[in-house]
């Protein structure tokens, strides 16, 4: 295991665990490298791995065209599709700098949390926190767009 394990334990999968069960989920990580640009994980693609950004920062794109985000240390990459086992939702793609994440293998991330309940709660705990905030988030910008702009189809039509 080479991966740093003070940036790791930065990542909201692994709050709230002692640092030998960080130390558990850091052993099914390997280090991978993106250049600037580079895809992390690619919009539409059908693989459950997870990422988590040890150095550098990503955009995050839906269908390469609106950005949605930006993500730095410690964030995760792919925890959607590790949830619901659908298509990538967005293309996360590197940027400026060479970009080190930790992969995690999804199958093995799924088999490692059915093996150890505790931890396995804890982490999936932490991600259905995250998803929840980004679903209130998205909820309440859908609420200003009607506050705003009285035919989103409208609205729609207007941002091309």
């Amino acid at each position: 295991m080479d991966i740093n394990l003070d940036v790791f334990r930065k990542s909201y999968l692994v709050a709230g665990l002692t640092d030998e069960d960080v130390r558990k989920v850091a052993m099914l990580a390997t280090t991978v490298e993106f250049r600037p640009g580079q895809n992390i994980v690619t919009y539409g693609s059908q693989d459950l791995d997870v990422y988590i950004i040890i150095s550098g920062s990503a955009n995050v794109m839906r269908r390469g065209e609106a950005l949605l985000g930006t993500c730095g240390v410690g964030s995760v990459i792919g925890e959607v599709a590790l949830v619901d086992n659908q298509p990538r939702s967005a293309t996360v793609v590197a940027r400026n700098g060479n970009v080190t994440c930790a992969k995690i293998d999804g199958q093995a991330l799924r088999k490692f949390i059915f093996q150890n309940k505790e931890i396995g709660f804890m982490m999936v705990t932490n991600i259905a926190r995250i998803l929840a905030m980004r679903l209130r988030e998205a909820s309440g910008t859908i609420e200003d767009l009607r506050g705003h702009v009285s035919d989103l189809w409208l609205y729609k039509d207007q941002k091309k």
